[in-house]
């Protein structure tokens, strides 16, 4: 597994209503209109800050944004605690507190007359101190263009009716209503708030899109009544809407609440999602989306985006996104420029809806998942690391990369909000300026560069930070290693390749076990300090991180150097099972080592050898989950229980458990392939390395568990099999979510489990198929073998897609498989990757003499349940008392019976259809 498992914890919304004016304010409102047109400034909004025991707090930082203000107000809390702002005029303001020690406090202000507050801070949760003063608290979070942004006022307002505006694929009708601009920055419009009566529509251009509007909605169309929208957008997108404005009037009252409730939306970050949407918007990586409008301002040519928020009438938090270059939803590794997403994390139909390339890129044939998405192109990391003894992690990361679009200024790092930045400087060591917001907010990374890079130029800056939730306490000895893609400022994630220079400082009885090649070891005080060098380019670093023991395994065969780490305690939340005290993890650790090397040899062998000469296998705390970096896999402790302890710890035998025991080795292991050596370009092409591992796991016990193989193996098929069919408690099945193509967007409430029941046994199921229509008597695998060779070796340098694997698979495809006469796969591509259907089978035979003492087979097969476009290639086999061996392939299409003859040498024992279960049937 590439990705970590999602856990969303139910708790409640609320959402603010909006004020109502009373009778007296409107007349003060119709008085005002009356008099000249001057501003008014007449309130202030004053108050002490306290720590939790009532003791003045000085020296904190009050931050006063709202509407009518151009800029934010910044103030500083006198030596009794106390702080007083300027005159401002009545409405809606935020006030956001800081001092070092504490946590962040917000708190909103409706400011009708003077207000006196009192703002009680607690206790930051981070029991490490992270100094961010002085000279580098002028480089956090203070660019004046940043600044402007994030306190952002309304400006004019306009009669806005009887207007359509298109995006794309989507289409606003405006009725009736205003539209209220926000005050422009650096003389640039950047979003509008309607306010009134409209409808949105979205017409897909594909029709496997169509489909997922259709299950979401029960219509192939969207369409949404809407009340109220917040525009942001980049330059020249405000030119759409001038067209229709009308007279100017008077600001409702519901624009200024709409505002506010969705900025207050936008920057709150929910380290434990409810919801699917709420982890992609609201999660780590979630977008600053004043930090993105500054990229924009600063760079003339930097990708547009267009996004709108609309509160429906029966959706209340639709997303529209139009964002070119980098993707409407980043989040999903996905270049395809295009989104609409429900937020609804406590209802039913929370979900990606629609995610797609732009109109025009379908229309002339540009659309690719691999599209370069990238603003930068990272070519190496240099971290140094230091592991405090209460777990806390200090690190200084130099990353080096050059800009892929002319003008960019703004750098967005994935990294864990809980780590925080202390210091940004430059090649010469000169202070950079940085965006990074409290964790509880917008809290992502971002470093703004003084001037753009020339084209083609490397450059370096150096981040320093610190923090917590990267380890945390497993147990005696043992860790959790949690953030492992967020330990680090990663640009680019899973889309991109660097070198990595890693050193660790870990207290000496901890062992760092890291992604690369160790290169020295040493002690430093009471510290263990390695380094470690990656040889190639890798996708990502990670580490495991405990009291280790080590076990090595030669293999004289491919040349794999081989190592095992393991745990002599049990984590905490294992400790009170009896059945789990006679393990044994030594002798464990020397059987995933003898499951490794065969994996690896077997890998080797069908799809040609790994980048990595070493690999190092390491029991993690974690029951249930496993997972791959390059030369670095994590086991789970599950895989380190014997038969008996199993038994035991269920109280009998748990086949689908068992299965997972089986298979989480070779699985993980196959990985350093499907994943590390071929990346995937997108949430698209996922199943090339999930379902291809899956595969890998299966040939596994195939082709490595001796002669009593194939019960295991049809076994395994089985599980995967049901795991795609099985109705859950709404009564959907992972299969009717819809096509493996659609990858995460399957998740959703009815359909959660969806991603992980389609992507890994529907991927392996592809690859079986196409593996069963390549065999032959007489070469066996050797097409097969071919194909995946060629895969592997055509994307060591770029990311695979699937319409790149169809490519290499088309050239190694048999005459057999040809069923279009056009030497493509189209038919088999669209019937399993795109589409959903799944063919029931039938099969009867009759066994008579036949000439020369041959035997005479005849045959009925029928396929059912498949529309008359659907085909297929099925093999039977025949049992001549060795076991079953493939003697014909039949070709179905449609739902249809055929009647097949066939000589073969002599009497079988039994014959069968799919007697493996490789090719998927209901």
């Amino acid at each position: 597994m590439l990705l970590s498992c999602f856990a969303w914890v139910r708790n409640h919304l609320t959402y603010s209503g909006r004020q109502h004016l009373s009778f007296l304010h409107i007349l003060a409102v119709v008085f005002l209109c009356l008099i000249p047109a001057v501003p008014l400034y007449a309130e202030t909004i004053s108050g002490t800050v306290l720590d939790p025991s009532g003791a003045v707090v000085s020296g904190a930082r009050i931050e006063i944004t709202g509407e009518g203000l151009e800029q934010a107000i910044v103030l500083l809390s006198d030596a009794q605690g106390k702080f007083n702002s300027p005159e401002v005029k009545a409405g809606s303001y935020s006030l956001r507190v800081e001092r070092e020690g504490f946590e962040a406090l917000i708190k909103t202000v409706e400011l009708k007359g003077a207000v006196r507050l009192q703002l009680t801070l607690a206790i930051a949760e981070a029991q490490v101190t992270i100094n961010v003063v002085g000279k580098n608290l002028a480089f956090v979070n203070s660019d004046p263009l940043y600044r402007q942004l994030r306190g952002i006022g309304l400006g004019q307002t306009y009669r806005f009716a009887n207007y359509t505006l298109t995006a794309d694929v989507g289409t606003f009708r405006f009725e009736k209503g205003t539209l209220t601009e926000l005050n422009p920055v650096d003389g640039v419009e950047s979003g509008a708030i309607f306010i009134g009566d409209g409808h949105f529509s979205l017409n897909p251009v594909l029709r496997v899109d169509a489909r997922e509007i259709e299950r979401r909605t029960g219509s192939a169309e969207m369409n949404e009544d809407f009340t109220e929208i917040i525009f942001r957008f980049t330059r020249d997108a405000w030119s759409k809407f001038e067209p229709a404005l009308g007279e100017k009037v008077g600001t409702p009252a519901e624009a200024s609440a709409a505002y506010s409730h969705w900025r207050d939306r936008m920057r709150e970050r929910r380290e434990h999602p409810l919801g699917f949407t709420q982890f992609l918007l609201q999660g780590e990586t979630m977008d600053n989306v004043d930090a993105d409008l500054m990229a924009a301002l600063y760079n003339p040519s930097h990708p547009s985006f267009f996004n709108a928020y609309l509160r429906g009438r029966k959706h209340k938090d639709l997303r529209f996104f139009v964002r070119t270059r980098v993707g409407a939803l980043p989040q999903l590794d996905s270049p395809e420029e295009v989104g609409l997403v429900n937020c609804d994390p406590e209802g039913m139909d929370d979900g990606v809806w629609y995610l797609a390339h732009l109109q025009s890129e379908y229309a002339n044939g540009t659309a690719n998942s691999g599209e370069d998405r990238r603003l930068f192109a990272t070519s190496h990391y240099k971290i140094e690391t230091v592991i405090s003894k209460n777990g806390h992690l200090f690190s200084t990361a130099t990353i080096t990369f050059k800009p892929l679009v002319a003008g960019e200024r703004v750098l967005k790092f994935g990294l864990l909000p809980n780590l925080r930045v202390m210091r940004v400087s430059d090649e010469r060591g000169q202070a950079l300026q940085w965006i990074q917001e409290s964790r509880k907010e917008d809290g992502s990374f971002y470093v703004i560069l003084p001037q753009p890079p020339g084209a083609g130029t490397k450059q370096s800056i150096t981040v320093e930070y610190a923090g917590n939730k990267v380890v945390e306490q497993a147990g005696d000895g043992s860790f959790y290693v949690s953030a492992r893609e967020s330990w680090y400022p990663n640009l680019n994630g899973f889309g991109e390749r660097a070198l990595y220079d890693l050193t660790y400082k870990v207290p000496h009885r901890y062992k760092v076990i890291s992604v690369g090649k160790l290169r020295s070891e040493s002690t430093e005080d009471d510290f263990a300090v390695t380094h470690w060098l990656t040889p190639t380019a890798v996708a990502v670093a990670g580490f495991n991180y405990g009291e280790y023991k080590k076990i090595e395994l030669p293999d004289d065969k491919t040349g794999y150097k081989i190592s095992g780490y393991y745990l002599q305690e049990l984590p905490d939340s294992l400790r009170r099972y009896s059945a789990l005290r006679s393990m044994a993890p030594g002798s464990m650790t020397k059987y995933a080592l003898e499951q490794t090397r065969a994996q690896l040899q077997l890998c080797t062998l069908y799809f040609g050898k790994s980048p990595y000469e070493y690999i190092s296998i390491t029991e993690q705390p974690n029951f249930n989950f496993g997972q791959s970096w390059p030369n670095l896999v994590y086991l789970p402790i599950s895989a380190y229980m014997d038969s008996t302890q199993r038994w035991m710890l269920f109280g009998g035998i748990n086949n689908k458990f068992t299965g997972f025991v089986q298979e989480v080795t070779p699985h993980e292991v196959a990985h350093q392939w499907w994943g590390h050596a071929v990346g995937w370009a997108s949430y698209h092409d996922q199943w090339l390395s999930e379902g291809f591992a899956e595969f890998s796991a299966g040939l596994f016990l195939q082709q490595v568990m001796g002669k009593d193989w194939r019960k295991d193996y049809i076994e395994f098929w089985e599980r995967l099999r049901l795991r795609i069919l099985e109705k859950n408690n709404f009564g959907v099945a992972p299969n009717d979510a819809g096509p493996l193509w659609m990858g995460m967007r399957l998740v959703s409430p009815r359909t959660q489990n969806a991603y992980q029941n389609v992507t890994y046994p529907k991927g392996a199921f592809i690859l079986a198929m196409m593996r069963s229509m390549m065999y032959s008597s007489q070469d066996q695998d050797k097409a097969f073998v071919a194909m995946m060779h060629e895969f592997v070796e055509s994307h060591r340098d770029h990311m695979a897609t699937t319409e790149s694997f169809k490519a290499v698979a088309e050239k190694h495809m048999t005459k057999l498989m040809d069923l279009q006469k056009n030497g493509r796969l189209d038919w088999f591509f669209s019937e399993w990757v795109y589409g959903t259907q799944i063919p029931k089978y039938h099969f009867e035979y009759q066994l008579s003499p036949g000439e020369g003492g041959k035997v005479k087979l005849h045959m009925v097969v029928t396929q059912s349940d498949v529309d008359e476009h659907f085909a297929m290639l099925v093999p039977v086999f025949a049992d001549f008392g060795s076991g079953m061996v493939p003697i014909v392939q039949v070709g179905m299409a449609g739902s249809s019976t055929r009647n097949i003859d066939v000589i073969l040498p002599g009497q079988p024992k039994k014959v069968a259809l799919n007697a493996y279960k490789e090719i998927l049937e209901r």
